[in-house]
C-alpha cells in the first residue's frame, strides 16, 4: 500500500542580523584592545651644508699643522683640496653599465646620449647585446654599476681623451714601480715588478707560479690581464694614498670630508667613500657643495 509521503518544508534563510549586530559591537572593541608598534626617535647630528648659518661661538683658530683634506665630486670632476690648496681637477666621463634580462648580459652606454620628452621617458632607450630595446620607462632600474672614465683634458673645451690603464684579472689597475699606472699590455709580464692599489702590494710577476710575493698572470698558459679605462675611483684613491703617506703626522690625517652636489647619485658617494677609507682615512664627513 502506497504511504502518504510528506514534502520537505522549504528550507528558510537564518536570520544574520543579530550575528551583523555582534560584529558591529565587537570590532570597535577589538579595536580599542590592539597593541600598536611603538616608534622610538633616535637624535643623530647630521652634517650641516656649508652654507648654513652658524650662530654659535665662533670656531677655534685654524690649525696651521692640519691636513683638512676635502675632496669634492662635482658634475664631470673630482677635485682634492688640502691645506688651502687644490691639486689638479681629476677629469670623468659618466658611464652606466646595464644588465640586461633577454640574454644576462652587459652594455655601457654614454647618459649624455640620452634624450628625453616632456614627461622624462627616454626617446632612445639602450640596445641590449641580442639587439632587443630595453623598457623606454624602467631601463634606469638596471643599471647595475655607475663607472667614471677618467679623461686628459687640455683645456675647458677639450672632449677630452679617455685615459687607459692595465687591469688584473681580479680587477686591480697594476701600477709600475714609479708608482704610475701602465698603460701597455707589453709592460706587464713574467719577471716584471709591479703594484696595486692596496697597502704592501708589490709583487712580481710570473706564470703558473705561485710563491709568497709571486702573482701568477697567466690562465692556460697566456697573461690573464686586460686594458680598459681608467676609474677616475682608482685616479682619485692614487693621489690619496701618496698624500696619506706624506702627511702621516698631521693631527687630522685620519679625515676626509667628502663634498657633493644634492643631486648625486648615491652609488657614486659610496665609491668615492670606499676609496678614502681604503686609502687610510677611515674618518669621514659629508657636506653638500655650494651652489649644487
Amino acid at each position: 500500500m502506497a504511504k502518504n509521503l510528506k514534502k520537505a518544508d522549504k528550507v528558510k534563510e537564518p536570520d544574520m542580523l543579530p550575528i551583523m549586530s555582534l560584529m558591529t559591537i565587537l570590532i570597535p572593541v577589538l579595536l580599542t584592545m590592539i597593541a600598536f608598534q611603538k616608534l622610538a626617535i633616535v637624535e643623530i647630528n647630521m652634517p650641516e651644508r656649508s652654507d648654513a648659518t652658524q650662530e654659535a661661538a665662533p670656531p677655534p683658530e685654524p690649525d696651521d699643522n692640519a691636513l683638512n683634506l676635502t675632496v669634492a665630486l662635482a658634475k664631470g670632476y673630482v677635485e682634492i683640496w688640502a691645506r688651502g690648496g687644490s691639486l689638479p681637477k681629476v677629469f670623468f666621463r659618466e658611464m652606466w653599465t646595464f644588465r640586461c634580462k633577454s640574454d644576462n648580459d652587459t652594455i655601457t652606454y654614454d647618459p649624455s646620449g640620452f634624450e628625453y620628452d616632456a614627461d622624462g621617458v627616454v626617446k632612445n632607450p639602450p640596445k641590449c647585446q641580442d639587439g632587443t630595446t630595453m623598457d623606454a620607462e624602467k631601463f634606469k632600474y638596471s643599471i647595475e654599476t655607475i663607472g667614471l672614465w677618467t679623461l686628459l683634458r687640455t683645456s675647458e673645451e677639450d672632449p677630452g681623451v679617455v685615459q687607459m690603464s692595465v687591469y688584473s684579472k681580479t680587477d686591480s689597475a697594476y701600477l709600475n714601480v714609479e708608482n704610475e699606472f701602465i698603460t701597455t699590455l707589453s709592460d706587464v709580464k713574467p719577471g716584471a715588478v709591479v703594484a696595486t692599489l692596496t697597502e704592501s702590494s708589490s709583487r712580481k710577476l710570473a706564470c703558473g707560479q705561485s710563491a709568497p710575493g709571486v702573482e701568477d698572470i697567466c690562465v692556460d698558459g697566456k697573461p690573464a690581464i686586460s686594458l680598459k679605462p681608467r676609474s677616475a675611483y682608482d685616479e682619485l684613491a692614487k693621489t690619496l694614498i701618496m698624500i696619506r703617506n706624506r702627511f702621516i703626522d698631521s693631527p687630522d690625517a685620519d679625515n676626509i670630508i667628502v663634498i657633493a652636489d644634492d643631486d648625486t647619485a648615491f652609488d657614486k658617494i659610496i665609491n668615492l667613500m670606499d676609496r678614502a677609507r681604503d686609502a687610510g682615512f677611515p674618518k669621514i664627513q659629508l657636506a653638500v657643495l655650494q651652489g649644487g
